[in-house]
Formats: structure tokens, sequence, C-alpha cells
């Protein structure tokens, strides 16, 4: 039995070897993208309100100008701002 289990591991220890540090990364990295999926959607959540309010709020043509940013480049800076944290 521990013959044939020796002859096993030798034709194979490589793909398991690899596979188990494919696997070990993978739940190592879960939670890192599981975190990035949150922040984005936040980002796009909170984009998508600052869009609503500078467009209620008539922001200032100035502001615009000094920046050289549409409104839409602005809510997406105020949505990383707001999801920063």
């Amino acid at each position: 039995m521990s013959n044939k289990f020796y002859e096993w591991w030798k034709n194979h220890r490589k793909i398991v070897t690899y596979s188990a540090f494919l696997i070990f990364i993978g739940f190592y990295l879960s939670p890192l993208i599981k975190e990035a999926k949150y922040r984005n959607q936040c980002i796009k959540l909170s984009s998508k309100g600052a869009l609503y309010k500078f467009n209620k709020d008539d922001i200032s043509e100035t502001l615009l100008e000094e920046t050289g940013l549409n409104i839409g480049e602005l809510a997406e800076i105020e949505g990383y701002k707001n999801c920063i944290n």
C-alpha cells in the first residue's frame, strides 16, 4: 500500500503542490477581492448621489474652469473621497 502511494506521489507531486499553492493563494486573496468589490460599489453609488447633488445645486462655473473637469468627473472624485475609509 505505501509503495503504491509513494509511486503515485512521485508521479503527481508537482501537480498536487501547485494546486494546493493556488488554492491557498485564492483563500488568502478572497477577502481582498470582496473588499475591492464593495468599495467599487460604494464609489459608484456615492458618485451617482454626488452627481445628483451637483446638478441640483447648480455648481459654479468657476470651479469647473479652475479644475478643468466636468461635473461627472467631480462626482467621481467626491464618490471616491466618501468611500476611502
